[in-house]
């Protein structure tokens, strides 16, 4: 019995329909399909910056109720100035109330203030600037200022209504003093309009700004004065001040107006002022970025298939871009690019500059001393030996210094490790900064330096040792054990022609430095 079997060979096989997109339909899908996700993050965004920009405006509110709150009690802190140096006159402690008279009646003219008065412990009115030189009938005003006899302290009071013309007044009242007693009371009435004065014309167009005492009542108010002044605040004003000697909270003024509003205690008592700014200026903005947001999502739109058109062509292009970079890693070349408009592209070209500068930097840590950044001890020798060659061709001079540190180790045992890094890195600037760009600097090792001086004599060779050994030596911030330095030269030819001798007798004139005492240049100059 056979079995028989069947195979496909699929070469024979018909090949199975291949799908195959273009680019320009592709990114014109890919455009389409995130259009969408587009418009939702541009809300979102939206929204942020609607969140973004109340918090500016509550931070802007902030800072004018400061100014102002600021303008206000310096404003208050020269008239209660004002106030006590007339309270220690001698026309007021001697009871010269005539020449009073006089001189408070020239301060009400020169200081726009409302009017002055004195007052006695019974409440009485001896002096009223308002009126004829004499005393003056009771009124309403003496129960504000009762505070002064108990305290003896300035005393600001809140806003309240002038008996006479039911105008809103504040009063601030000062103590006169015999011996050790308060025997009257020196005050002064302002108008909402004067206390507020100054501080009116810091606020921006359109914004509210008051004052509220400690009662809750409107002392001042940019807006509306005469029909709010006296006035309690809104419930909303005073809930978000209760307590609190400055934040932010959103507010209902007695107009109906939405604000953002700020508001800052006073140092000098239990006023406060409050800034809002129109709710409406955020809104008018966000309605402006949904606006603009469908005009941009129309627009985008209509140029979906120019721009998929377009970003094929720019894409070839661009991909093609990058095997010259490429081609500069491999040969170990700087890596030069064009910016493309492609992220991704871009991308992949950073990575190959990244590369190339990992390489370089690579490269400098192999010649360099992590620590200080100077060069290491094959790098100095490298540039030491053609500096030796360009000196036996130009029949000039050279010099290599070995320096090494005095103290050191004390540093390191007293201070720690990261004490000594400091020094050894101050010793690299300190060198730095005392040599020329064509002389080669290298730390070998521990606290050991060398410099080569290209094409200089023994004097100028000394001249630079002296000046390193006292930069050397001079004292390192914060390091208490005395740190210095001691220098060995060596002078090509005077001294040898090769790298290795001159090395080994600067480290001999090193060594004689140290045994000499320390601190010193030693070398046959």
């Amino acid at each position: 019995m056979t079995a028989s079997s069947t195979t496909t060979d699929p070469a024979a096989s018909p090949l199975a329909p291949v799908a195959r997109w273009t680019i320009p339909g592709t990114l014109a899908l890919l455009v389409a399909a995130c259009l969408v996700p587009a418009l939702i993050a541009l809300v979102v965004m939206s929204y942020v910056n609607y969140r973004v920009q109340e918090a500016a405006l509550f931070a802007a509110a902030v800072a004018h109720a400061r100014t102002l709150m600021a303008l206000v009690d310096r404003d208050l802190e020269g008239v209660e100035s004002g106030l006590r140096v007339l309270a220690t006159a001698n026309v007021v402690t001697e009871g010269e109330f005539g020449r009073l008279y006089d001189r408070l009646r020239g301060a009400q003219k020169s200081q726009a203030i409302n009017a002055y008065y004195l007052i006695d412990r019974d409440g009485r009115q001896r002096l009223n600037t308002l009126q004829p030189y004499g005393p003056a009938p009771d009124s309403e005003l003496s129960p504000h200022l009762k505070s002064v006899f108990s305290t003896g302290k300035p005393e600001l009071s809140g806003v309240f209504f002038a008996p006479a013309d039911r105008s809103p007044i504040v009063t601030m009242g000062v103590p006169v003093f015999r011996g050790d007693a308060v025997a009257y009371a020196l005050a002064v009435a302002m108008t909402p309009e004067q206390v507020f004065a100054s501080a009116r014309r810091s606020i921006p167009d359109g914004w509210i700004a008051a004052i509220v005492d400690s009662d809750g009542r409107l002392v001042a108010r940019s807006r509306d004065s005469a029909r709010y002044v006296g006035q309690r605040a809104t419930p909303s004003l005073l809930a978000a001040i209760a307590g609190r000697a400055e934040g932010m909270s959103e507010t209902v003024t007695r107009d109906g107006e939405l604000m953002l509003t700020a508001f800052s205690r006073s140092s000098r008592g239990d006023w406060t002022v409050a800034v809002g700014a129109p709710k409406t200026l955020l809104v008018a903005a966000l309605h402006r970025s949904i606006a603009l947001l469908a005009a941009g999502a129309l627009v985008v739109l209509g140029f979906v298939l120019w721009f998929a058109f377009r970003v094929s062509r720019a894409v070839t292009r661009a991909v093609d871009g990058l095997a010259e970079p490429a081609q500069a890693l491999g040969n170990g070349r700087p890596v030069e690019l064009q910016q493309t408009p492609f992220r991704e592209v871009d991308a992949v070209g950073r990575a190959i500059q990244q590369a190339s500068r990992r390489l370089t930097t690579a490269q400098h840590h192999a010649y360099h001393d992590p620590l200080t950044n100077l060069r290491n001890r094959t790098l100095f020798d490298e540039m030491a030996l053609r500096q030796i060659a360009q000196a036996y061709r130009d029949g000039a001079q050279l010099a290599i210094l070995a320096l090494d540190l005095d103290g050191f180790k004390a540093v390191n045992d007293q201070h720690g490790h990261a004490a000594g890094d400091f020094v050894l890195k101050t010793v690299a600037d300190r060198i730095m900064g005392l040599v020329r760009g064509s002389d080669v600097v290298s730390r070998r090792g521990g606290d050991e330096f060398a410099v080569m001086l290209v094409d200089v004599d023994g004097a100028k060779t000394r001249h630079i040792a002296e000046k390193l050994l006292d930069a050397l030596s001079a004292p390192y911030p914060g390091i208490e054990p005395s740190v210095s330095a001691s220098i060995g030269v060596a002078r090509y030819p005077h001294d040898a022609t090769t790298l290795q001798d001159l090395l080994e007798r600067a480290d001999e004139a090193l060594y004689a430095a140290k045994d000499a005492g320390k601190r010193r240049v030693t070398g046959d100059f």
